[in-house]
């Protein structure tokens, strides 16, 4: 009898130790939460089973309530995200983008050039490339030619600068200069625009919205967000690529249309988005969320010649994270057409749509710098999360 009993407990303990690694598993996989497309209400992976309540009050603001069963035992309650099941156009079109920031970002330092020699005003006030001058004196800066004119009608004063910097925001004194010319000037070089190619990644047929890139613009020293006014899509024309080597990214040529055919409303960390004046493409694809994508073929939309959108075979090689960062799993390109052209992913592919088994599961982000044939891709349902 007592050997029974110790075999029981034993059996009993190996079923408690087998739930928690399931559960430990499926605190992995969901990280409290997950997400499921409209019309679902039970999704199974391997010994985990995700039930929809509706008992709860129903679907609120597009979340509901699961319980996770592992080995049929309720293990936890969990939030979902519900994604209304609706199709979106897959993009592909090669799209110009020009950013207007909010304030004047310094690109760069310099010392200034006076009739009896040096001075460098900026580095005595402590600015640096990638802040961004958002006041003078208290008054907004909203460009830089605002800031500039400021700046040359100071007449020498000391002026107070108010800047972000990493997400903060601090003030220092500046003193312009006089340059040999006779001009006050700062020694900083700073911009309020920013331009460049991407890709459209989806189409929202009934509104014209869209998202694109995959990434959000940044500050290439701090990446950094910029801090986003406003901005305006343009048609884009390539004209040629600069094929991709290890270690030598390669990048599409082309250039804008002169009227812009949409506008930005957004610049996030997963992607840029906006509204286009008139939808792009046509016909409508289903999404798969990020727990329903896996290693193995896919097809990659892109633009990267005169002839338009062409799709084209790879493969995802390794899910990274399921994490809300932009890189989520390596894409590889295996068609031997694009390879040929391209060596791979360039510049300007950022955004490229990425589809398997007919759904529309993310986009290319970045190149892989030491193997151009492979790069980053983000997962379609944080996109459209932001």
């Amino acid at each position: 009898m007592g050997n029974i009993i110790r075999r029981s407990l034993c059996s009993i303990f190996v079923l408690i130790c087998a739930a928690l690694a399931f559960a430990g598993a499926a605190d992995a996989f969901t990280g409290g939460g997950f997400s499921v497309c409209e019309g679902e209400d039970i999704y199974v992976s391997g010994a985990v089973r995700y039930e929809l309540l509706t008992e709860d009050g129903g679907e609120e603001d597009g979340l509901r309530t699961a319980t996770v069963r592992v080995l049929g035992i309720p293990i936890k309650n969990v939030s979902v995200s519900v994604f209304k099941n609706t199709g979106v156009i897959p993009g592909g079109q090669s799209f110009g983008m020009r950013l207007h920031t909010q304030g004047a970002v310094v690109s760069g330092t310099a010392e200034v050039v006076c009739a009896d020699g040096t001075a460098d005003p900026a580095a005595d006030a402590g600015l640096q490339s990638d802040d961004v001058i958002i006041s003078v004196n208290g008054e907004p800066v909203d460009s830089a030619a605002g800031f500039t004119a400021a700046v040359n009608e100071s007449g020498g004063r000391t002026l107070l600068i108010g800047y972000r910097r990493g997400g903060a925001e601090y003030t220092t004194k500046l003193t312009p200069v006089k340059d040999k010319d006779g001009f006050y000037r700062s020694g900083l070089w700073v911009r309020d625009t920013v331009a460049g190619i991407g890709t459209v990644t989806f189409i929202v047929p009934e509104s014209g919205a869209f998202g694109g890139l995959g990434h959000g613009i940044c500050e290439t020293d701090t990446g950094e967000l910029l801090p986003f006014l406003s901005g305006d899509v343009y048609e884009a024309h390539i004209t040629g690529v600069k094929a991709g080597k290890n270690g030598e990214p390669g990048e599409l040529h082309g250039y804008f249309d002169k009227e812009p055919c949409g506008k930005l409303t957004a610049n996030r960390q997963c992607g840029v988005f906006g509204v286009l004046y008139d939808a792009l493409g046509s016909g409508t694809v289903g999404i798969a969320l990020k727990d329903r994508v896996r290693e193995g073929n896919v097809k990659l939309l892109c633009t990267v010649d005169g002839t338009g959108v062409h799709e084209y075979d790879a493969k995802i090689t390794r899910i990274l994270s399921y994490g809300k960062e932009g890189k989520n799993f390596i894409v590889k390109v295996t068609d031997p057409r694009l390879l040929s052209k391209t060596g791979g992913i360039v510049q300007g592919m950022s955004g490229s749509p990425i589809l398997q088994d007919g759904k529309l599961i993310g986009a290319v982000t970045h190149v892989l710098i030491n193997d151009p044939s492979r790069g980053y891709g983000i997962f379609i349902e944080n996109m459209l999360e932001q």
